[in-house]
């Protein structure tokens, strides 16, 4: 087995962050260094040292979970400026457990939560295109003109997006207005991004979906454990 492999699947952290301690001398196996995320090792015979310190974890029960994050949250397991993060709110789960993505500190709404990497990878690559949905709450109503352009694929910092999908939902008797919006990459604060820089700053922003794993009525600061049957009906859905 592959370390960084070994790493995710005792759950030690995301395979960013793991691939990242292997670069930077921060693992060694059997007392010597090793820098390459690919160098094969045997789990049941090496030993394991993050930081100087013995890894005793082992691998574990593959576990998912959706979370309702409240607005005010940061969406990591740490955050250097101490402000409230998902690490309060996974304190009972005995697995160790990190987030599939990530939702920016004024937003909420759907997170996954689970120890797999290969899943975690998956999901995030953009070109295996898997919707995410978000409401969205946009200052003014969208003009015919900006929705046909981000609906052909928007063109921000010399990049052309995926195609958002767009459905008018509602206006604010305010003259503001909700939107329901499909994105198929994550690039970050993409959606923020886009309706500042087409002239309609986003006021609310909360997830719903991702793929055809629900929020539904979760409620914020809430985790609910995915069944067996949900996680293989989205293996099913998206996974090749």
């Amino acid at each position: 087995m592959q370390l960084q492999k070994y790493l995710q699947e005792i759950g030690l952290d995301n395979r960013r962050n793991i691939r990242k301690f292997i670069r930077e001398g921060l693992i060694k196996v059997n007392n010597k260094t090793v820098e390459d995320p690919k160098f094969d090792v045997d789990p049941n015979n090496d030993k394991f040292h993050f930081k100087g310190k013995l890894i005793k974890l082992k691998i574990q029960k593959k576990v998912y979970f959706i979370f309702n994050k409240p607005v005010g949250v940061v969406s990591t397991l740490h955050d250097p400026q101490g402000r409230l993060s998902l690490k309060e709110f996974i304190k009972g789960i005995k697995f160790r457990i990190y987030p599939v993505g990530r939702l920016d500190y004024n937003s909420e709404g759907l997170m996954i939560l689970t120890n797999d990497g290969e899943f975690t990878n998956y999901v995030l690559k953009p070109k295996n295109k898997i919707p995410k949905v978000y409401q969205v709450k946009i200052k003014g109503v969208l003009s015919d003109r900006i929705k046909e352009k981000m609906e052909k694929g928007f063109v921000l910092d010399g990049r052309r997006l995926m195609p958002f999908k767009l459905k008018f939902l509602r206006k604010t008797k305010h003259g503001n207005s909700w939107w329901m919006v499909t994105i198929f990459e994550g690039k970050k604060h993409i959606i923020r991004k886009v309706f500042k820089y087409s002239g309609y700053p986003v006021e609310r922003l909360k997830r719903i979906s991702i793929g055809n794993i629900r929020l539904k009525k979760l409620k914020p600061g809430y985790l609910r454990e995915l069944t067996y049957q949900e996680v293989e009906s989205f293996k099913k859905k998206y996974f090749e």
